[in-house]
């Protein structure tokens, strides 16, 4: 009689767990957001979104993704090793030369600034207006070495010629764009693909600033971890700080440099790194696109913009479904 009374139940409860399996399929089925999140943790349904935003966009546009923690290799990548047109993005790399070249002047007037920028050919401000040229003089000849390096990265603070002149002082004061390009490459093995070619606003051939995808990830893992070797953790606490895009409560802290650029390649970067409740993820996205002989309508940079803009939602919602 036990027996069968344990066969009885036994049975129940086998049936139980089977309707709560199912209920359990059934709501992943049914809820979009359990489906997306379920998505965005699987490799070859992100490569099949990424497909669709790049399909969407049009043909001949290049881009390099990289999504990673913030220790250790890529959760995902596609074509992280492609070298591409940096932008403004590079001023990331310049950030930690110069304040690591200053660090013990970082709020003390940059050195040498005011024999760069009263020289109306130097290639730091040659290619300016008068009128631009004199805007550049106010704002950067006095200005410390910590102002010039937030200057430089944050477009939102000054007009886009100091802003740009202020990371071709940096620039200059570091050895010019060769001098830089070498320093990078002896900061870390991982920098060898990142390439400073020209000042900030002058022609791009015949050559341009690039990077790599896999590059800008290395750079902004260290400094996520604060291990970056042969920088002290004072300055690199100085180089966040200047990153420091936004901070909210829910969703975390973004430090980043973007890059964009209308010229022929149209150029866009996204690129940075999280600090969020669950944890830390760093983020690349580079896309580039060159100006056809009869522009069509995916051929602007707003178009090349809105591509990127979802390239990039899409990995940092990625990286948020797989710390949950």
């Amino acid at each position: 009689m036990n027996d069968v009374r344990s066969r009885k139940h036994t049975c129940s409860l086998v049936r139980l767990v089977a309707g709560c399996v199912a209920l359990a399929c059934l709501a992943l089925a049914t809820s979009p957001a359990l489906a997306k999140d379920a998505a965005l943790k699987d490799n070859h349904a992100l490569d099949q979104a990424v497909d669709a935003i790049i399909k969407e966009h049009g043909a001949d546009l290049k881009f390099s993704l990289w999504l990673g923690p913030a220790e250790g290799e890529a959760w995902y990548q596609r074509n992280a090793d492609a070298v591409l047109p940096t932008a403004s993005s590079i001023k990331a790399f310049y950030l930690v030369l110069f304040f690591d070249r200053f660090k013990d002047q970082l709020d003390q007037p940059v050195p040498g600034a005011a024999k760069v920028l009263n020289d109306d050919n130097h290639p730091a401000i040659s290619h300016f207006t008068p009128q631009q040229r004199e805007d550049i003089r106010r704002e950067l000849t006095t200005a410390t070495v910590r102002q010039v390096g937030k200057i430089m990265i944050d477009s939102t603070i000054t007009s886009n010629a100091v802003y740009n002149a202020a990371a071709n002082l940096v620039t200059s004061v570091l050895g010019g764009p060769e001098a830089i390009t070498q320093a990078i490459h002896r900061l870390d093995p991982a920098f060898k693909d990142v390439f400073a070619r020209r000042y900030m606003l002058r022609e791009r051939k015949p050559g341009d600033n690039e990077a790599t995808a896999a590059a800008f990830a290395a750079l902004y893992q260290r400094l996520a971890t604060g291990k970056l070797a042969g920088i002290d953790e004072a300055t690199l606490t100085a180089v966040r700080e200047t990153l420091l895009t936004e901070k909210n409560a829910q969703r975390g802290t973004r430090y980043s440099k973007g890059g964009l650029l209308k010229s022929d390649p149209l150029t866009r970067v996204h690129a940075g790194w999280w600090d969020t409740p669950q944890g830390k993820f760093v983020y690349v996205v580079m896309t580039a696109k060159p100006i056809p002989e009869n522009p069509g309508p995916s051929d602007t940079i707003e178009a090349l913009s809105k591509t990127t803009t979802d390239l990039n939602q899409l990995l940092v919602d990625a990286a948020r479904a797989r710390l949950e």
